[in-house]
């Protein structure tokens, strides 16, 4: 955060930097003309833009998002694992010859062999494929809601910074109004020149700064366009303080809550590991195989002879019956069933958490933003009156000036501190890690996660 400096401490002759007070007024004035320039294009910039709301930024990125097709893979899969698994296995076809000199016996066999299905390892697939359909569905409403939670925390950020530049501004503004009437007092002979070198270079630093929390708005903006796929340097938030808290935290967690999304996931994932377990087990039982064969018999001297062969054939699975797989898929199955129950009372918790602190920073705001500030503002305009007219001394203007540049950060930093609980609050509710959508490059990882999940998707019922 920026910090408005305005030096107060010791200065003795022997520290003091020799510099004219020509250059010094100089390269002030010069610092002050690149502000001025600074402001006139970004209030021409601000006049070409219009203002952003959440739901424009929201919609603008899930639109963009959607036409890199990034769900249709995993759809495409889901839906052929679901018609793989309704096939049944293919018939084995055998052909044996017995005799191949003329004159003598010869037998030809033809047989077909076909596996029956008989203890439900089609069905057994099946159900696991529409489990697998179900959560892709699912997942892509998670990370719509992933998407949402990315692009609040970047506009908010946006928001907060457009605040920040504001208030750096103010303060700057203030630093000028005291350089003037320290000159003023300068000029009747009332303090020594070092003293106002010192507030022209702190007055300097002042300018940077805001240059410093200009360039920072812009790289927010461009951060936030770029999830859309722009560059876009002209976006603008244009809210006012009062309307910049998050007062929709609480109705949007309970919408969360509400829809479960989390819980469904997880129930998904039980169920998915149940339906393992029963294919595990219908896999390991031996389906038997029926076989349906015709063979003709040549000899010279009985001629021709055909016989019709009917048949069935049972593996014998004596050693290998899937018994550690299906231990294994038990043991995960048991895992989330514990995990389940208490993941959800944990998140409830950490959520009401969240809430409660959130509700006290409103407090601590609406006491800054509305006793504070305009007290502050109202001591340091009233102190500087006193010191031009020579009642105070410099010290008590710069104590005045720290004080309302304390209170008015502290208000920024009440409001970073506000929106971060809020996604925090909401990412829990939605059933995600709230890092995942605070990092700066949060999108590209969840992208990138995505399509990580999409190459890891198994064929289901493929063993043929």
């Amino acid at each position: 955060m920026s910090k408005i400096l305005f030096n107060a401490g010791p200065f003795s002759a022997s520290q003091y930097w020799q510099t004219s007070k020509k250059h010094c007024v100089k390269g002030v004035q010069s610092l002050a003309v690149a502000v001025l320039l600074s402001l006139a294009n970004t209030t021409w910039a601000q006049d070409k833009s219009t203002n952003l709301t959440l739901e424009q930024a929201i919609s603008r990125v899930q639109s963009y998002q959607q036409s890199q097709g990034l769900w249709q893979t995993q759809q495409q899969i889901a839906e052929a694992n679901l018609k793989q698994t309704k096939l049944w296995q293919n018939p084995s076809l055998s052909v044996e010859q017995k005799g191949f000199s003329s004159g003598k016996d010869k037998e030809l066999t033809v047989g077909i062999s076909q596996e029956l299905d008989v203890f439900g390892q089609r069905r057994a697939n099946q159900q696991l494929a529409q489990i697998a359909q179900s959560q892709a569905e699912l997942n892509q409403r998670i990370y719509q809601g992933q998407v949402d939670l990315v692009v609040k925390y970047l506009w908010s950020q946006l928001a907060i910074l457009e605040l920040e530049r504001d208030v750096v501004m103010e303060q700057l503004k203030v630093s000028q109004e005291n350089l003037t009437a320290i000159e003023k007092r300068y000029r009747a002979g009332s303090i020594a020149q070092v003293e106002v070198d010192r507030v022209r270079m702190s007055h300097a630093e002042n300018l940077r700064l805001y240059q410093q929390a200009d360039l920072q708005l812009q790289v927010a903006t461009q951060q936030l366009s770029n999830l859309w796929g722009e560059a876009d340097k002209t976006i603008n938030i244009g809210l006012n303080v009062q309307n910049l808290w998050p007062n929709s935290t609480e109705k949007q967690v309970q919408q969360y809550l509400q829809e479960n999304l989390a819980e469904k996931s997880r129930q998904l994932n039980v169920l998915e590991s149940k339906a393992t377990v029963n294919a595990l087990k219908a896999q390991a039982r031996p389906n038997p195989s029926v076989n349906l064969g015709v063979t003709n018999s040549r000899s010279p001297e009985a001629g021709t002879d055909s016989q019709l062969s009917l048949g069935v054939s049972i593996p014998l699975n004596i050693f290998n019956r899937n018994q550690y797989g299906v231990q294994i898929a038990q043991a995960k199955q048991q895992q989330l069933e514990r995990q389940k129950d208490f993941y959800t009372k944990q998140n409830i918790l950490e959520i009401n958490t969240l809430l409660t602190e959130l509700q006290g920073l409103q407090l601590q705001f609406k006491q800054v933003d509305q006793s504070q500030i305009p007290l502050a503002i109202q001591v340091q305009q009233k102190t500087l009156q006193g010191f031009t007219a020579g009642k105070f001394a410099l010290t008590d203007v710069q104590q005045a000036t720290l004080q309302l540049q304390d209170i008015r950060l502290r208000k920024v930093q009440l409001l970073k501190d506000a929106w971060q609980r809020a996604v925090e609050a909401e990412s829990l509710s939605l059933g995600i890690e709230p890092s995942q959508v605070m990092a700066k490059d949060a999108l590209s990882q969840i992208n990138q996660s995505i399509w990580k999940d999409t190459q890891a998707l198994p064929v289901i019922g493929g063993e043929r």
